[in-house]
């Protein structure tokens, strides 16, 4: 069977958001967090630090994402998130955002493919006392000198398939073969395109079949009928990774795999659990609420003509007006869970 990846959304998807939705609808293999940044003070931000503590994450089946274009720092986070028991880390090479990207970090790095490759390089052999695995389990080590309990570490990158065309993807992939990955995610997207249009399956095809890896989908699966379609086009895909889809809808996974579909009262229960866990963990009443509307923007979608209940809630500047919104949604609004994903 596919597997099935909860793609990282940053402000969105931190621990406190996974723990919830891990203990609600425990249906997916693995959950990536929000990307970390490291810069040369070689110091976790507390943020950052919070987010990867293995005391935040029991249980959870957690691999930690990397943004960075400096080898020395992506090797100072892998050492630290392997001496907390990490043993896969994911390089981002796919944030479209122009701020991240303006750094020539994220999809920024797919400029300049000589650049990437000895950046790869360099990150590749700084992992090997680690014991870097690929997916066959083949390690490479420089010295036989192996930290990880295991005896490897395993190495995967997300990727867009270009910076503003994807007619570099084929020698971008010949890069990327070279190097021992565990596991390839690509949205079949450029930079420049964001998220409008839609992926560009013909050069995921072309990824797919000539990879050295395997190679994990993502991008617009917000239905069941999306991931379908897209299983019956690509039944080797061995998985696929989903953000906004699982965000609106947090039982998709598990309908995915022929189980129930989301019910309102299950929703209802889940938001107030989440709604619980940002409230012990965000700095008052004003950031909660900002982050529960940035919730809402996708969970909202559950609802057919909701536009007046989303709206109470973004006129909410306090938790009693908050909670009086949400209250009134769930009694009032017409619950039609996957028929309103668009984004």
């Amino acid at each position: 069977m596919t597997s099935i990846y909860f793609a990282p959304l940053e402000g969105i998807t931190g621990f406190a958001f996974r723990n919830t939705h891990y203990a609600a609808f425990a249906s997916v293999e693995k959950y990536y967090t929000p990307f970390t940044a490291p810069n040369y003070t070689h110091h976790w931000k507390t943020r950052d630090r919070e987010d990867v503590d293995p005391a935040h994450n029991k249980d959870i089946p957690l691999i930690p994402q990397i943004l960075t274009n400096r080898a020395d720092d992506f090797l100072w986070a892998a050492g630290e998130l392997v001496e907390m028991g990490y043993r896969e880390i994911n390089l981002n090479l796919g944030c479209p955002m122009p701020t991240v990207v303006k750094k020539h970090r994220g999809s920024g790095q797919l400029e300049d493919l000589d650049a990437l490759d000895l950046f790869l390089e360099q990150i590749c052999t700084g992992m090997e006392k680690y014991g870097l695995s690929d997916e066959k389990g083949n390690i490479r080590t420089g010295n036989d000198e192996k930290t990880c309990s295991e005896g490897k570490l395993r190495f995967s990158i997300k990727t867009r398939i270009g910076l503003r065309t994807a007619e570099n993807a084929a020698e971008l992939l010949k890069i990327y073969n070279r190097y021992p990955l565990c596991e390839l995610i690509v949205h079949p997207r450029t930079q420049t395109d964001l998220y409008k249009g839609t992926p560009d399956l013909e050069t995921f095809e072309m990824i797919l079949e000539d990879s050295a890896h395997p190679v994990v989908y993502n991008g617009d699966i917000f239905t069941i009928e999306d991931y379908t379609e897209l299983i019956t086009r690509f039944p080797e895909c061995p998985a696929v990774m989903i953000g906004r889809g699982l965000i609106a809808n947090p039982a998709l996974a598990r309908e995915i795999r022929g189980g129930a579909p989301l019910e309102k009262e299950e929703l209802r229960r889940y938001h107030d659990s989440l709604y619980m866990a940002l409230r012990q963990t965000l700095p008052g009443a004003a950031p909660l609420i900002g982050k529960m509307k940035e919730l809402w923007f996708y969970m909202g979608r559950n609802f057919a003509d909701s536009d007046r209940f989303l709206k109470e809630i973004r006129k909410a500047r306090d938790l009693v007006r908050y909670e009086a919104a949400v209250r009134t949604l769930f009694a009032q609004g017409k619950f039609l869970p996957g028929k309103n994903f668009t984004f």
